[in-house]
């Protein structure tokens, strides 16, 4: 086993850092108080080639890994978890493309998006204001019109949709079969979509999510994404995949957490000595590293999974349910080390605190994580014989 990164990754994830060094940390406090989206710190993402890395070469992309995405989000998360938001958006958006489109629709609807010299964004739209976790209950609609198809509906809580040209929309073809009925289509901005209520968050507040509205939008046929009902299988590829990333950025926060408490508790003393001396905060800083370090390579091994073609779904939601907790963990512990400093908005404590408590909700709830991976955890265990037997009503019996 071989946790060594290549020369390639290594550059990357340094050019990350850097990028994040210079462009996030100063800035992320000032432009949340402006509550704006970081436009011009996006395009300075897309030219330094932190952005699209998993869309193919043969479609303008640089055909990287999502073992390489994470390095991206892990270091910019490090930064501002918002920010970091607005930059892997396209990694959410263009995924479902990814997986279902032929590299002909990908040439024709994304690449000419990501090969100019402004990048622009996608936008993930399959949240409903009744389909959540449930997300198979998609309301919005589409319609065969000869060589057209009509979508009507409303999404919510969708990260970019101000500022998207392509938005990656599920609706239902054929209601009655309710998940097997769902499609998934590449809609350009275009008349007939528009933007309804934009959401006033608690924290990533450098990341902008609001309504989108589809009223009689028409797009041609070759804009469905793969087959008829192929939607719903495609929803949760996509999101197998992308959750490493939030997990990720998830990682980038709880590091972020652990070094500012770590270096408050090296120079405040109490009782004459760094605070950091003291057995309960130093136990409590032990607590946050190795939260750090198994998020780390839970993450890391689901983006690996993926990479390789294997099956990352459990994994995946392990690496995000873990790592958030770990984020929203940490964000507090360094909080309660930095009293009444960590508190005020002076300091970047609280700002993780704010920041991490969304990255347990969105991309699938942490609930709806542990129902993946318990899911997956009975299936195996099915197959399992441990060899340890007992009297179960007068007869010998496996534990099952």
């Amino acid at each position: 086993m071989d946790f060594s990164l290549t020369e390639k990754e290594q550059k990357l994830a340094e050019r990350a850092r850097e990028f994040t060094r210079q462009y996030i940390t100063p800035r992320a406090q000032e432009l949340e108080k402006h509550d704006e989206f970081p436009k011009d710190i996006v395009q300075k993402a897309y030219e330094a080639g932190l952005m699209n890395l998993h869309i193919p070469v043969e479609a303008g992309g640089p055909g990287m890994s999502l073992l390489a995405e994470t390095f991206v989000s892990e270091a910019t998360g490090y930064g501002c978890a918002g920010m970091a938001t607005s930059i892997m958006c396209n990694n959410l958006a263009f995924a479902p493309l990814v997986i279902g489109a032929t590299i002909d629709q990908l040439k024709t609807y994304v690449k000419p998006l990501i090969t100019g010299k402004e990048g622009k964004l996608g936008a993930f739209c399959l949240t409903e204001r009744t389909a959540g976790s449930d997300a198979a209950s998609v309301a919005t609609k589409a319609v065969r019109d000869r060589d057209e198809y009509i979508i009507n509906g409303v999404k919510c809580f969708i990260t970019s949709a101000p500022v998207a040209s392509l938005f990656t929309v599920f609706a239902t073809t054929q209601p009655e079969l309710k998940h097997k009925g769902i499609s998934v289509f590449m809609v350009p901005k275009s008349k007939g979509v528009s933007m309804g209520h934009i959401e006033n968050k608690v924290g990533q507040r450098n990341s902008v999510q609001s309504e989108v509205i589809f009223q009689d939008v028409r797009v041609p046929a070759d804009c469905l994404v793969g087959k008829e009902g192929d939607g719903f299988k495609i929803a949760m590829k996509t999101l197998d995949k992308t959750r490493a990333g939030i997990a990720a950025i998830a990682t980038g926060v709880a590091q972020r957490a652990l070094d500012e408490a770590a270096r408050f508790a090296s120079v405040r003393h109490q009782f004459g000595h760094p605070i950091g001396e003291f057995q309960g905060i130093g136990f409590t800083l032990a607590d946050m590293g190795a939260r750090v370090a198994a998020a780390r390579q839970l993450t890391r091994y689901a983006a690996w999974l993926a990479d390789q073609g294997k099956d990352n779904s459990k994994d995946s939601a392990f690496a995000k349910f873990f790592a958030s907790d770990a984020a929203m963990q940490n964000a507090t512990d360094a909080v309660q080390i930095m009293g009444g400093y960590g508190y005020l908005n002076e300091w970047p404590a609280e700002k993780l605190l704010r920041d991490a408590k969304l990255l347990q909700i969105y991309e699938g709830t942490n609930q709806v994580q542990r129902v993946v991976a318990s899911s997956a955890i009975l299936k195996e265990s099915k197959s399992l014989d441990t060899g340890f037997r007992v009297k179960y009503e007068g007869r010998d019996a496996p534990i099952i």
